[in-house]
């Protein structure tokens, strides 16, 4: 099993199975997948729900429920995962019924760890990012150990996980392997397929790193991914940045006024409140101590962070004496403003992708050329979209199109520009080169009038939002 150049082992296998699944069946692919992706993750409501009102043991009324739902739904985080279908909103979902049980329930029962242990080994099947989650779980609950029948039952949630993961251990190392180009990817950023080992490739790229050089890492982690959510709002000079930043800085991803709402309620006296805030500030220092990706951005990280922080908000706002419906009614004012803001950045990007057809050159031969457009798969009228992007950002390209008229073309890039080339060549001539130039909107690109003209396109990046594409008339 193969999606591009990736096997099937390098993918958590839940994930590997639905795309599996739905490319051997008859059904269309593009409207099955989001259907199912939206219904998975749309889940996340109601569990969400029945976590917060285990927390404060009674039912929560429809009013609650609402404001809940609302505050989950129009958050960056939610938008952006059921707009681009990643899966890890999912795995999120497994992490807080496994933090629920394991934290919050008085039962103890060998029956209710062993469902602790599934459904940590689903959420970890889902989005490996669920292993952040579950180290700092298995941290906490160490250091809350105090007596010997809670190391048993430790014990047992390691060995439950274990045994249920080794059937697929076996599949990535016996039947597909190596299996563990996504740990080499993230962890090492070392992206192409290498014969030597992840421990033995670690070792090598981390031999010299000293103890001062983890700290240091650690502070531009929480400083770009944290503190810099706040600078950055205040700073924004438009709605368009606004948007892009939201989900790639914890507080904008989350919402800002929901972690300044979080920070607020710490002063209230609740335990639960404090316990969920700790389960969070753990999960953060979790993430921000591993060196996977070095100071990048909220999605290469676990999902329960941000969900957590959402969901001890709402706990506090249910179980405050008074001022309560002010502050909910505040909330859902940032939220409507934040969806607002988000349909306008769709709406924007929709009415201004620029590809204007007047004097563009028109197509007349592609070589090399196996499928692929940009990211979003623009269609526009009376135009063609030759791009790199075709199962994912791993995809790689080197094509050729050929085209007569016109004095210009239109030129894209992922959000990055890594190993993007594009060449242009009038009656045999170069006239054009553009290597690594970041493109993020169509760029039209006047290269003057020629007989016949050539366009290569190179894409050698196999990392996320490594893509190109180009537009010409039909």
């Amino acid at each position: 099993m193969e999606f591009g150049d990736w096997l099937g082992s390098d993918r958590p296998p839940l994930f590997s199975g639905t795309i599996l699944f739905l490319n051997v069946s008859n059904f269309p692919l593009d409207k099955v997948y989001l259907f199912i992706g939206m219904s998975a993750q749309m889940i996340t409501l109601p569990v969400a729900s029945e976590f917060v009102a285990g927390l404060c043991k009674r039912k929560l009324t429809i009013p609650e429920k609402l404001f809940l739902s609302f505050i989950v739904i129009s958050s960056p985080l939610f938008l952006h995962n059921v707009a681009f279908l990643w899966p890890k909103l999912f795995a999120a979902m497994f992490m807080i019924i496994a933090v629920y049980l394991l934290f919050f329930q008085p039962e103890k029962t060998i029956s209710l760890t062993i469902l602790i242990s599934i459904s940590m080994l689903l959420s970890f099947l889902s989005h490996g990012g669920s292993g952040f989650a579950i180290i700092a779980c298995a941290l906490i609950y160490l250091a809350k150990m105090r007596k010997l029948e809670e190391l048993y039952r430790g014990i047992l949630l390691a060995a439950v996980f274990i045994v249920g993961y080794m059937p697929w251990m076996f599949y990535q190392k016996v039947v597909q392997p190596p299996g563990d180009r996504l740990l080499k990817w993230h962890f090492l950023r070392q992206i192409d397929v290498v014969p030597e080992g992840f421990g033995q490739l670690f070792i090598e790229k981390y031999k010299d790193v000293h103890f001062f050089d983890i700290l240091a890492r650690i502070f531009l982690s929480f400083q770009n991914q944290f503190l810099d959510g706040f600078t950055r709002i205040m700073n924004a000079p438009s709605f368009d940045l606004f948007t892009k930043l939201s989900f790639y800085k914890l507080p904008l991803s989350v919402g800002v006024p929901i972690i300044v709402t979080a920070i607020f309620l710490l002063f209230l006296k609740d335990k639960v409140f404090k316990s969920l805030m700790l389960i969070a500030l753990v999960n953060a220092i979790v993430w921000f101590t591993l060196p996977f990706k070095p100071a990048s951005s909220v999605h290469e990280g676990t999902y329960l962070l941000p969900i957590i922080i959402i969901m001890a908000c709402v706990y506090g706002v249910f179980n405050l004496h008074s001022g309560k419906v002010l502050l909910m009614v505040t909330l859902v004012g940032f939220g409507i403003t934040n969806m607002v803001m988000m349909d306008r950045h769709r709406m924007y990007l929709y009415k201004n992708t620029h590809l204007v057809h007047q004097d563009i050159y028109k197509m007349v031969d592609i070589t090399n050329y196996h499928g692929g457009a940009d990211f979003s798969k623009t269609k526009k009228e009376n135009f063609l979209i030759f791009g790199s992007h075709l199962t994912s950002d791993a995809d790689t390209a080197d094509f050729t199109l050929s085209a007569r008229n016109g004095d210009a073309i239109y030129y894209l890039t992922g959000p990055g520009a890594v190993g993007q080339t594009l060449e242009v060549y009038g009656d045999g001539k170069r006239i054009l080169e553009l290597i690594e130039t970041k493109s993020d909107r169509w760029k039209r690109l006047d290269v003057g009038r020629y007989d016949q003209l050539q366009v290569r396109l190179v894409d050698e990046g196999k990392g996320w939002g490594q893509w190109s594409a180009i537009a010409v008339s039909k």
